[in-house]
């Protein structure tokens, strides 16, 4: 689903690919994979759909780019005490999930590392928090709140079509995760931000 841009919105970018789901492995990260040995210059490449699909590299380069994220720590073993947001650390599977009670925390630990085959990251939630989910199509976000923070998140993993996962506490927004938005489920206003951008590649 490769997309030509007609405005410069990323240097030396020419191309978007809007599969939406750049899962590894799916037709969607192949059609990156595809586009990069063509030599187009396109987004997302293969580098960053791993980048920001696999939740511990996501999280260190957050961090590296000064965009918060909350403590967390990489498992092998006993899950920490909830309230938490648990990620599977493989690149097959990055569907986190909302632990906050203290029942069934072993079976927790089996289910998301595959009865130890991969290390969870658990992200600590602190104090008064929330989840949010929110839309991002070309580093724009619908929902004015969360404008700036999704540019940011744009610019830094460069994600055509995401869902962002931010954990929302009293003195910042925080990111938990970058999930799968595809194409399909744009709503029109957000398929008209892509309209101005450019044109379908025939």
């Amino acid at each position: 689903m490769l997309f030509k841009l007609t405005s410069p919105i990323l240097e030396g970018i020419e191309y978007i690919n809007l599969s939406g789901d750049y899962s590894y492995l799916s037709s969607g990260y192949y059609d990156s994979l595809d586009a990069e040995l063509s030599n187009l210059k396109i987004i997302p490449t293969s580098q960053d759909i791993l980048d920001a699909y696999v939740v511990p590299i996501a999280m260190e380069k957050a961090r590296i780019n000064e965009l918060a994220t909350p403590h967390y720590d990489i498992i092998t073993d006993k899950l920490p005490p909830p309230p938490m947001m648990a990620y599977p650390v493989n690149p097959f599977f990055n569907t986190g999930e909302l632990i906050t009670e203290k029942e069934n925390l072993e079976q927790r630990r089996k289910a998301l590392s595959m009865t130890g085959k991969y290390a969870v990251l658990c992200q600590k939630l602190e104090g008064d928090y929330r989840i949010d989910m929110v839309r991002c199509v070309m580093g724009k976000c619908l929902n004015k709140p969360y404008e700036l923070f999704a540019q940011d998140v744009f610019e830094i993993f460069r994600i055509p079509l995401m869902r962002i996962r931010v954990i929302v506490v009293s003195k910042e927004y925080q990111l938990s995760a970058i999930e799968v938005l595809k194409y399909e489920e744009l709503t029109l206003n957000e398929k008209k931000i892509l309209s101005e951008m450019g044109s379908w590649q025939s």
